[in-house]
């Protein structure tokens, strides 16, 4: 069975990564990666080396991916990714081609496969996060998908009510907490990103993309807050996903950076296991970032979940809700260091996740 596999970021070939090593060592299976939007540059941390340093399969590149964080660039881009995936799927054909999440990047490959008649196979849809346009491409990729793996049984409900049917939904948990292998000793990890081993925050900020023009005044009440955390715990900030207005955190960020010089650390991609591994050892999570709702209760970490662009998606709780305001940021910072470790359940975790995929993927009848 030739399986094509989509992924356009750091993030979602790190939720993959269990699954991929299933696959790849499965003969049953022809596992090919078909890499494309972040990935491929260098401000998002050129995470397509790991990819060949992983070799899971036979690797394919897609250019396309816009430049800019303009809403125009990002439509124009949307279209030469279209068109780029029109001419890979005419002269690639897949018994199956998974797609996973939400980003627009990943609608678009998926768009132009619709005329081919792909056999997508939707990771994780049914989701909602109503402060970012994702949850409109969400959808998109779930109406053009054969197969969809969710992570809980309300997600399946909500792309049963999508799709008009219950057949072929399958609740695997969230995948990116399967297979967790021993992480790196942190040191290990503070001496390969030049990291001073001391207490810290981790920090991982994407842009709202609803009303995204409040992104300004959001960079700059983070930026104030972050500028006071600083004087007291390490910061560690991991780098930004490629939406619009993406560059105002970015430079907010190198401000604070040469302004807090011995405070602030920026790595822009620490890939799965070393975020993980960053994650367990931080003294909490603050961000708007899907790890903090999804796989940060399993390490025992409170979260400090910044704005809208979460909203909608079931919460742990670990989660400390709190707008894109200085005062408001702060105070919830020192409430998740007083609460220390979260000991309670995550209602995203199922065991065996990969190898139920897996065995979905080998029975499918589409």
């Amino acid at each position: 069975m030739r399986i094509g596999v989509l992924t356009s970021s750091r993030a979602d070939y790190g939720i993959y990564l269990p699954l991929l090593k299933l696959l790849h060592a499965d003969n049953r299976f022809q596992v090919e990666i078909i890499a494309f939007g972040m990935h491929l540059f260098d401000k998002y941390g050129k995470s397509l080396n790991e990819i060949l340093k992983d070799n899971l399969g036979k690797i394919h590149v897609i250019e396309g991916m816009p430049t800019s964080d303009r809403k125009k660039d990002i439509a124009l881009g949307y279209g030469n990714l279209v068109k780029n995936f029109a001419h890979f799927f005419y002269e690639n054909h897949y018994n199956i081609v998974l797609a996973l999440g939400d980003r627009f990047e990943m609608s678009a490959a998926v768009q132009a496969g619709i005329p081919f008649e792909i056999k997508f196979a939707h990771l994780f849809g049914g989701e909602t996060t109503l402060g970012a346009t994702d949850e409109i491409y969400r959808h998109q990729i779930t109406l053009a998908s054969k197969l969809h793996f969710v992570a809980t049984n309300i997600f399946a409900k909500r792309v049963a009510n999508i799709i008009n049917s219950t057949d072929n939904i399958f609740v695997v948990g969230a995948l990116s907490l399967d297979n967790i292998p021993r992480l790196k000793p942190w040191p290990e990890v503070c001496k390969l990103y030049n990291i001073p081993n001391r207490p810290f925050i981790l920090i991982t900020v994407h842009p709202e993309t609803v009303q995204a023009e409040n992104n300004i005044k959001y960079a700059d009440q983070l930026f104030e807050a972050l500028l006071d955390l600083s004087t007291e715990d390490h910061l560690l900030i991991t780098g930004t996903n490629a939406d619009v207005n993406s560059t105002v955190y970015e430079k907010r960020f190198e401000e604070l950076k040469k302004l807090r010089s011995n405070n602030v650390t920026i790595v822009k991609n620490l890939g799965r296991e070393n975020y993980f591994a960053a994650m367990k050892n931080s003294l909490l999570l603050l961000g708007n970032t899907s790890s903090g709702i999804i796989e940060a209760a399993s390490f025992g970490k409170y979260v400090v979940n910044l704005g809208n662009r979460q909203h909608g998606r079931p919460q742990n709780e670990n989660i400390i809700n709190v707008p894109f305001e200085k005062d408001a940021i702060k105070e919830a910072v020192k409430m998740g260091k007083r609460k220390g470790a979260f000991t309670g359940k995550n209602i995203y975790h199922k065991p065996n996740s990969a190898k139920l995929v897996v065995n979905a993927l080998y029975n499918a009848r589409l």
